[in-house]
């Protein structure tokens, strides 16, 4: 799918390009995806299912659910990594595009909110809006890292996101509890 911003910039991408590229019509492609910004909605509903495709129950216990929370989202990382140089392009383009950008915050947050769900993190209400906001700036803050780390595990990248989400959970502990 975002494969083929591998050939182009995400803003001379088409949604023809794409439709091209998938083997369908145009009007196939709009049917199921009627603009680029639902494009990255529906790329990162992929990375979303691909991170939590071998997580087993929400566990009760908090230090459980911090460390499957961190294995989530080091699993959308590593999700990511076949995708790498088309996700540095559109980075780098989306921030040009304030409808595309304002487009996908939704999903950004629906994102987060699932996946914190997922470990057993509240992802309904305020507790879950505010968490889901907090992790989006995690997963900003170490995705710089991501982009830099060349390793082969990623060492890089899970050091800084295990450091970025504490302090996100400390921070929000008394909204949280620990319980």
């Amino acid at each position: 799918m975002l494969a083929h911003v591998d050939a182009h910039d995400w803003r001379g991408l088409t949604m023809a390009d794409v439709a091209e590229r998938a083997g369908v019509t145009t009007a196939e492609a709009y049917a199921v995806c009627p603009g680029r910004a639902q494009l990255l909605d529906l790329f990162a509903r992929r990375m979303d299912l691909a991170s939590v495709a071998d997580v087993g129950a929400a566990p009760e216990e908090p230090d459980a659910r911090y460390d499957q929370l961190l294995d989530i989202l080091m699993m959308r990382f590593e999700a990511l990594q076949p995708y790498r140089s088309s996700v540095v392009k559109i980075l780098r383009d989306v921030p040009r595009e304030p409808q595309t950008l304002i487009g996908i915050l939704p999903q950004s947050q629906r994102s987060f909110a699932f996946l914190a769900g997922k470990a057993g993190f509240p992802r309904d209400g305020l507790r879950g809006r505010l968490l889901a906001k907090a992790l989006s700036a995690v997963w900003l803050s170490t995705q710089r890292i991501w982009l830099h780390d060349e390793s082969t595990d990623l060492g890089e990248t899970m050091c800084a996101l295990d450091r970025n989400l504490r302090r996100a959970l400390e921070t929000l502990e008394p909204f949280l509890g620990r319980g």
